[in-house]
């Protein structure tokens, strides 16, 4: 997805319309966008949002369970949709695995979106290309999150995952110029975010004594 659409698959338009390259600042959210966007490298985002329900379903449940107590057999189950496997078990794996690393995170930069933004100075960038062949598969700042990332222990946080990641969270803004999108997505109150922010830093200030944020209970293999 380029910024803008040439599938008239209902899901599809109503993501781009309405969610795509929309600043997200909600932990939640984040994780499981940085989670679908591992996912493109499996499947494509018409098929990733007609299982979306399944997704979250097996997103929530991870966030659910308590320490350790997932194991291969748990975790194949919690991650299929109608009989079949979502992911592949390397994803599956990276998912489990990257709940662990956000739970630090967390603790170390008080909210995963205040780590994720901060590769950008807490401000989306607007990129305004003009056609979608100028739009890149990966940036120097998605490499420098990347690295990063996998410097902390996430897997299957490669460059271009990464910047599909930035793409869909509105960390960066590359819907296309002739894209009625472009304007809106740009001039969303900045009350609005500063707002949210101030929620989660509210949040995790009163949990910092907790060993694990009742918002966190990430689970992760034993």
């Amino acid at each position: 997805m380029h910024g803008t659409i040439t599938s008239v698959e209902p899901l599809y338009v109503a993501f781009h319309d309405e969610e795509w390259g929309a600043p997200v600042h909600n932990d939640r959210k984040l994780f499981e966008l940085l989670t679908l966007s591992q996912a493109l490298a499996e499947l494509s985002w018409p098929v990733i949002l007609s299982k979306r329900g399944e997704f979250r379903e097996m997103i929530d449940a991870f966030y659910n369970a308590s320490v350790c107590d997932l194991k291969g057999k748990k975790i194949n189950q919690l991650s299929k949709s109608n009989g079949r496997t979502l992911l592949s078990e390397q994803k599956l794996r990276a998912v489990v695995a990257n709940a662990k690393q956000i739970q630090k995170v967390v603790r170390e930069f008080g909210s995963f979106d205040n780590y994720c933004w901060s590769f950008v100075n807490h401000r989306p960038i607007t990129n305004g290309y003009r056609h979608a062949r100028q739009v890149p598969t990966k940036t120097p700042k998605s490499e420098a999150m990347s690295k990063d990332l996998m410097r902390r222990g996430f897997q299957c946080v490669g460059p271009t995952t990464v910047y599909s990641f930035m793409q869909v969270a509105g960390i960066v803004n590359d819907h296309l110029r002739c894209c009625f999108r472009f304007d809106q997505v740009r001039s969303q109150p900045k009350d609005a975010e500063e707002n949210m922010r101030a929620e989660i830093r509210l949040s995790s200030h009163d949990s910092e004594d907790s060993e694990i944020s009742e918002t966190w209970q990430l689970v992760w293999l034993c």
